[in-house]
């Protein structure tokens, strides 16, 4: 007599007991943000309730995903009195319609996508994550994959955004870069307003190429300002504070770019002599540049803006300040240089290799300072391509002050903690503690030497 094992299925559970599930999970959160205790927990333990808080974030959004798309196929909605879904998802989030609608249509192409249905089901999508990724997919239909990989490895949103916009760069043909950048033209704006409360708020739209003409010269100068004014140190206004600063100046013409009030207060504090103009750096492949457009990794970009189309990037050739750099696979390795001033063909590698800020997860552009990683300068650390890195001021801080390492290769590295990490008050108090003894040695320097070069 042969006997047959039937496979035995995972209960389904029913609709009551999802809803049950649910309603749980939610009043269980609600009762935790109902204690006033933030204030009692160490910050270890707020920064714990803060994942975790992330963490049912990222389910809650993936279930909106999910479970919007038969609300819309029913039209459920309308029972309730709303005239439309974003009407609807809005009131229930909080958002605009407009934002609802921008989810609505991410929910909608994910349900055609098994491979974003099944990351939905994983509860690990953001909403932001979800958007990105289906807005991706109008313009490069294999996409998902890839980008699901980077989320998958704990990739930051700027490194997804950047992903994502090479991919698009990639993908484009003459024809619809043409076209992408009219629209561009087309809607290119500059808005302000008074906020309630004071102040004003701007923002401005515009092509990469057209901002490829101000960006270098606005970063240079708020950087100067900024490490003129000692805020490099993690004291006194941001960087943002002083690009808005050499902004203002910029576009009121009063001649701030390289002024001094001489007193070191007041709105030109922190200037000096007009540095050299800086250079605005355009990367291509030889390849592409023969081509007139990408293919995989080839790189075509604007240094600190992003990707362009090979023909956007061309389209400067004619202008002056532009310096272009032709990669076509050279080693300078060998080359080094015992100073801080890095050799121009260093720099350029470097420039080259690090894009973005080194540190995993970071990917700022703008603004990026050079580190000697392995062997710091102070200890005849040489100037060469291996000892040499890019990373944002944040980063730099954390390493220089918090005692974080960089360490494996260009592409693989790793952000290494200090067997105690410090936390940012712990830093800022040791970097003024340092700030004043070198303050303090200088002092007694020029005391013991009057005629000896005096630091500034």
């Amino acid at each position: 007599m042969v006997s047959a094992t039937l496979p035995i299925q995972a209960a389904v559970p029913s609709e009551a007991a999802l809803r049950a599930d649910l309603t749980q999970a939610v009043r269980l959160i609600r009762g935790v943000i109902a204690h006033p205790v933030p204030g009692a927990l160490s910050g270890r333990a707020a920064q714990e309730f803060v994942t975790l808080f992330s963490e049912a974030e990222r389910a809650a959004a993936s279930g909106v995903a999910l479970y919007t798309p038969r609300v819309l196929e029913t039209g459920e909605y309308t029972r309730e009195g709303h005239g439309s879904a974003a009407d609807w998802l809005g009131k229930l989030s909080g958002s605009s319609s407009g934002a609802a609608k921008g989810r609505l249509a991410a929910a909608a192409r994910a349900a055609k996508d098994p491979r974003l249905t099944e990351a939905l089901h994983d509860g690990e999508l953001s909403s932001a994550q979800l958007g990105l990724v289906t807005a991706t997919l109008g313009e490069v239909p294999d996409a998902a994959g890839d980008l699901l990989k980077l989320v998958d490895e704990g990739a930051s949103h700027k490194e997804l955004v950047d992903a994502a916009t090479t991919m698009r760069a990639t993908s484009r043909s003459r024809q619809d870069e043409r076209l992408r950048r009219a629209r561009v033209h087309t809607n290119r704006h500059f808005r302000w307003g008074q906020v309630e409360g004071g102040g004003i708020r701007g923002g401005f739209f515009c092509d990469e190429v057209e901002f490829a003409r101000v960006a270098p010269r606005l970063e240079a100068e708020a950087k100067r300002r900024w490490k003129a004014a000692g805020n490099a140190n993690g004291n006194g206004d941001s960087l943002e504070a002083h690009r808005l600063d050499a902004f203002i100046d910029l576009l009121s013409g009063s001649g701030g770019f390289g002024c001094s009030d001489g007193d070191g207060d007041g709105p030109n504090h922190g200037r000096g002599p007009r540095p050299a103009a800086p250079r605005t750096l355009i990367i291509v492949n030889a390849e592409s540049l023969r081509r007139g457009t990408t293919e995989g990794d080839e790189l075509c970009e604007i240094e600190g803006i992003g990707p362009v189309s090979v023909a956007a990037a061309t389209e400067l050739l004619s202008e002056g300040g532009f310096q272009y750099l032709v990669k076509e696979g050279f080693d300078i390795k060998a080359v080094t240089k015992s100073t801080r001033v890095i050799a121009n063909c260093i720099d350029m590698a470097l420039i080259v290799r690090d894009r973005v800020c080194a540190r995993p997860g970071c990917a700022k552009r703008f603004g990026l300072e050079t580190d000697h990683r392995e062997v710091d300068y102070g200890d005849n650390g040489p100037s060469e391509l291996d000892n040499l890195v890019r990373l944002c001021p944040e980063c730099h801080r954390l390493k220089t002050d918090g005692g974080w390492r960089l360490q494996g290769r260009p592409g693989a590295w790793e952000w290494v903690a200090p067997s105690k990490p410090p936390s940012a008050q712990q830093m800022a108090r040791a970097r003024k503690v340092a700030v004043a003894k070198a303050k303090a040695k200088a002092k007694a320097f020029v005391k013991k030497d009057p005629s000896g070069p005096r630091r500034t």
